[in-house]
């Protein structure tokens, strides 16, 4: 399904399966596990399924998002706009909201039909929740891909969502296989 050029689709990913085998590292240095590395390429066959391929990827800094976005594009054929800032690494809702107000825009100066941000938890999970209106979960490298109102940079309130449009994790993917690194903690890191 094509997104209608009076809107904007948007694409929040929370990043991949991040691993915890260097305890040298800091938070923002820690690389895809294995099961992160194999899911990354999973979501991005669906996102091209599904037709909601981004022209323009607002991205964390943090190396588990880079190696997200890598994972992502090794299986694209086109090449979107990845733009990386540090401030979008533990965003709040609001911040991500102002990145993609002021960001989202194509190489010339368009804005986009379909823009993607991938970022962190509780973050993430709090905006897709503010423009689902509903209670989310973003498990590691879940989308939701919502059609909002055409992005405006002076709309503090903006992005606003129009309807929602799909939700999709790794574990939900036909022929999911959970694959476990080593030393991770129990949670959804």
């Amino acid at each position: 399904m094509a997104p209608s050029t009076d809107s904007i689709v948007l694409c929040l990913m929370r990043h991949a399966k991040s691993g915890w085998d260097d305890p040298s590292l800091t938070d923002h240095d820690r690389p895809l596990n294995r099961r992160g590395r194999h899911d990354a390429p999973r979501m991005a066959n669906w996102l091209a399924e599904t037709g909601y391929l981004p022209e323009v990827i607002l991205a964390s800094t943090a190396t588990r998002v880079r190696e997200t976005v890598d994972g992502l594009l090794s299986v694209w054929t086109h090449q979107p706009l990845v733009l990386y800032s540090g401030a979008l690494y533990m965003a709040t809702p609001s911040t991500l909201r102002e990145h993609i107000r002021c960001d989202a825009i194509t190489a010339d100066g368009r804005r986009p039909k379909v823009a993607m941000v991938i970022a962190h938890n509780p973050g993430i999970g709090y905006l897709v929740s503010e423009l689902t209106g509903r209670e989310s979960g973003m498990p590691t490298a879940a989308i939701s891909v919502v059609q909002c109102e055409p992005l405006a940079a002076d709309d503090l309130e903006g992005p606003r969502p129009r309807r929602v449009i799909a939700f999709q994790r790794p574990k939900d993917l036909p022929g999911h296989e959970v694959l476990r690194g080593r030393n991770q903690p129990p949670s959804d890191s």
